[in-house]
């Protein structure tokens, strides 16, 4: 039995990315099974599969739950590797839902648990999400030189995923020091790995990123044709908040392009879809770029 729990979750993380639903199915199956004969292991295996498949398919507050179920299981095991890869969820799912602090502290334990066992890959994804938060702190040398240490591991495991991630966080930190080329490098860097690994999502955040660029160098025609090509991944996933987020964007092109009317409508689409998703930064940018606009067309 042991070693069905053991093959249904190694299947499970094995689909993760690519086929969400199917992960979370075979994660279930693992759990009923290792509840069913009191294997620990793997109960905290199947947690990290669904907390997992909860971030890729946006629902947070449940990815947390699993989460914390998987560390306690891991920390009960003394299986430190397993407490680094729960608490990395852990930070991830607090820093989708804002809480910053709360994100540090959990990517800080898991970094502490990975270095403390040597384990490269863990101590990788630990800088990387610890640069992240830095650059939302606005500390971009700390953020850089945390991700290059990242990438430096991440290259010496072979993990093109991994390795990806941090390219897409050196391009933000390259885009808001308004070195527009060397993002452009770094993002398409990335996106080329996420497509040969056949990963919509992340090839829908790097277009989106790549469209916001050319938008910064007035390229409106290659931001258009980027944030379109995101918007048909969001939608073939149903993410309705890279939806929402990516209509807010193309909306912003079209009114530097001075097309107001259909600048409006994109944004009232954002809002609407914002509204339905809670997502409160949204809601707020959508609104105040509507007010702005309906007082740039009084006036024109």
């Amino acid at each position: 039995m042991k070693e069905e729990i053991e093959r249904l979750n190694e299947e499970a993380k094995a689909l993760r990315l690519q086929d969400p639903a199917r992960a979370e199915e075979l994660a279930r199956k693992a759990q009923a099974l290792a509840h069913e004969i009191g294997d620990r292991a793997g109960l905290a295996e199947s947690w990290l599969n669904l907390a997992a498949v909860y971030y890729q398919t946006e629902r947070y507050a449940e990815g947390m739950q699993a989460a914390r179920e998987a560390l306690a299981l891991f920390t009960e095991l003394d299986d430190l590797r397993g407490k680094a890869r729960a608490l990395n969820l852990v930070g991830i799912c607090h820093r989708e839902l804002g809480e910053m602090n709360e994100a540090l502290f959990a990517y800080q334990e898991s970094l502490k648990c990975a270095e403390a066992i040597d384990e490269k890959k863990g101590i990788a994804y630990a800088f990387n999400n610890i640069a992240a938060l830095y650059i939302r702190l606005i500390d971009y040398a700390t953020a850089l030189d945390t991700l290059l240490k990242s990438l430096t591991l991440f290259q010496e495991i072979s993990d093109r995923y991994g390795e990806a991630l941090v390219r897409i966080n050196i391009g933000n930190i390259y885009q808001l020091n308004q070195e527009y080329e060397s993002a452009l490098k770094e993002y398409q860097a990335a996106l080329a790995m996420y497509e040969s690994l056949g990963l919509k999502k992340e090839t829908a955040i790097t277009h989106e990123n790549i469209g916001i660029l050319f938008k910064k160098l007035t390229d409106f025609e290659s931001a258009q044709g980027s944030l379109e090509k995101a918007l048909r991944l969001y939608e073939e996933l149903n993410s309705l908040n890279g939806i929402a987020k990516v209509k807010h964007n193309l909306a912003t092109v079209y009114e530097d392009k001075g097309e107001y009317e259909r600048a409006i409508e994109l944004y009232c689409e954002a809002l609407a879809i914002g509204e339905q998703v809670s997502n409160k930064i949204l809601i707020a940018g959508a609104c105040l770029n509507l007010g702005r606009l309906y007082s740039k067309k009084a006036k024109d």
